[in-house]
């Protein structure tokens, strides 16, 4: 059996900003992926915010907030955008290439919803530079990096952490891995809308007993190519691209903050992105135009791509506090050695919507926090004993086995059936009262059903996607139950989540909404500033 100082959950931005701090600080440290490695995510698509050519980080932070519609963690806000001026600095020093101004620094851009131009990016590289960045800096320190590692079951004792089990799908083996600590730092629960690749990390934390926070908020990305997965990021709008429905009317976004934009693009008819007068700009997106070519036919120089507006980010997930520690029930109360970085956590930075370039700068803050945290925490820890690891291997080798047998039933359940049942339960939905979550989470309970009988075709476990395919189904179902659970307990409109029954904000639910893989729904008082006053008064 494998024991390491730290473990990290995931391959992008987050989980290699933890994984590197944490390797520098001294700990042994092991990265691993469900997926191939080389997957940098969604958060680097908007670019990275920072108060670059400001006197200070206060527009930035009050932006946060605002548009967060008060539900922020204000001394998370505040520390993090104070913080993001270093984090431009050090990723330029490690070699990113920022597009750069005739004064050659690095060209600030007013994205949707700042008051002030503050977003700093590398065209369509800027995901595959900020994963090379990422990388070295692992590689310089250390860090051992798995991929095709499915992580199955999280192993702890008295809500403290003693490891993972997880399946080695190159081998084709279930391992035990003993660690000091846990960094779960991989997707959140978009993919369950679109590509239903949700984060496995969060469902496993979720079944081993950690309340999700704030699971009824997400952000609606405006700017989605029609019946595909494909995001294109809001700063093509910077750079001349323009917004018309069908008939050739313009769709004016400009004054509009993202949740204004999301909606009107949803409401217009039949809209369309216009990017083929970007001039000089255009040579920044070239593997973007390539990368659209190549998987709709669509030439971006030539033709308008036709939009819609869907998920493109769920903010909830596990509550964290500054230090990225996984809290249990209040503030003072945590899950020992267990943190969690980035889509998987829930930091409190974002509130109820999230601002362009905000998720990259939570991400990377984040992440250090966590890795920073973990390795000073493992440094005078002992690993404890691995009887219950080795014992919980046993039980997922039994599990995979039962699910892998001969199935008796004639009829043989699939993922695409069951996630089609999800969509159209979803679908059908289209605004939230009491009813209709209600009735959601009935269809949810079916589908729930039918995702725990899931068969499995393959008999190796050999490169098995087919497993994970099932096991995302599973999670899927369980993070959007508790969704829509969390949901019926804000009986409120605030930022991003919207109820037709209670159409207003209602001070009295100023607070962060928790549930557990019960069902069971509970509370978490938002955090002031450093200082225990507001850094912005709820208005």
């Amino acid at each position: 059996m494998e024991a390491w100082d730290v473990i990290v959950l995931g391959d992008g931005p987050a989980a290699m900003n933890a994984a590197a701090e944490a390797a520098r600080d001294g700990a042994s440290t092991l990265m691993i992926s469900s997926t191939a490695l080389g997957q940098p995510g969604m958060a680097p698509l908007e670019g990275l915010s920072a108060s670059l050519q400001e006197t200070n980080n206060r527009s930035h932070r009050e932006d946060t907030i605002r548009t967060g519609a008060f539900l922020n963690d204000q001394d998370v806000v505040a520390q993090t955008t104070a913080n993001a001026n270093r984090h431009v600095d050090l990723l330029e020093r490690r070699g990113i290439n920022f597009r750069r101004d005739s004064q050659g620094l690095p060209m600030v851009r007013k994205a949707v919803g700042h008051a002030q131009p503050r977003t700093v990016d590398a065209g369509s590289a800027t995901s595959r530079q900020f994963q090379q960045i990422g990388e070295e800096q692992c590689m310089r320190h250390g860090v051992i990096r798995r991929g095709d590692h499915i992580p199955l079951t999280l192993v702890h004792s008295d809500q403290s952490v003693d490891g993972l089990v997880a399946l080695d799908m190159m081998n084709g083996r279930v391992v035990g891995l003993q660690c000091k600590a846990l960094i779960i730092a991989d997707e959140g629960f978009e993919g369950a809308f679109s590509s239903g690749v949700v984060g496995l990390g969060m469902d496993m934390a979720f079944r081993a007993g950690i309340a999700l926070r704030d699971m009824e908020f997400m952000t609606h990305h405006p700017l989605t190519i029609k019946g595909t997965n494909l995001f294109l990021p809001t700063g093509l709008l910077n750079d001349g691209a323009k917004l018309h429905e069908g008939s050739g009317a313009a769709i004016e976004v400009a004054d509009l903050n993202p949740l204004e934009m999301a909606q009107a693009i949803q409401s217009a008819v039949q809209p369309v992105l216009d990017a083929r007068n970007l001039g000089e700009s255009a040579a920044w997106w070239f593997s973007l135009f390539r990368l659209v070519e190549q998987r709709t036919g669509i030439d971006m120089n030539r033709q308008t791509v036709p939009l819609d507006s869907v998920v493109g980010h769920t903010i909830g997930g596990l509550p964290v506090d500054g230090h990225g520690r996984c809290v249990i029930g209040a503030w003072s109360r945590w899950f020992t050695s267990l943190y969690a970085a980035g889509d998987a956590a829930c930091t409190g930075f974002h509130g109820a919507a999230t601002l362009p370039g905000n998720r990259l700068l939570d991400a990377l803050e984040s992440g250090a926090n966590a890795g920073k945290h973990a390795a000073s925490w493992v440094a005078d820890r002992k690993f404890s004993t691995p009887d219950s690891i080795q014992a919980a291997v046993e039980q997922a080798e039994a599990d995979l086995s039962a699910m892998m047998g001969d199935s008796e039933e004639t009829h043989v359940v699939r993922c695409g059936t069951v996630m089609a049942s999800v969509q159209s339960a979803l679908a059908s939905t289209p605004t939230f009262t009491a009813s209709s979550m209600a009735s959601l989470l009935n269809k949810l309970e079916a589908a729930s059903h039918s995702a725990e009988s899931l068969h499995l075709d393959q008999q190796s476990l050999i490169a098995n996607t087919n497993l994970l395919e099932v096991l995302r189904t599973q999670a899927a179902v369980r993070l959007l139950t508790a969704s829509v659970q969390s949901g019926l307990a804000r009986e409120e409109s605030r930022g991003s989540f919207v109820r037709e029954d209670f159409p207003e904000a209602n001070e009295d639910f100023l607070h962060h909404v928790t549930v557990d893989h019960q069902g069971v729904t509970g509370t978490l008082a938002i955090k002031k500033g450093a200082g225990g006053h507001w850094v912005l008064a709820p208005q």
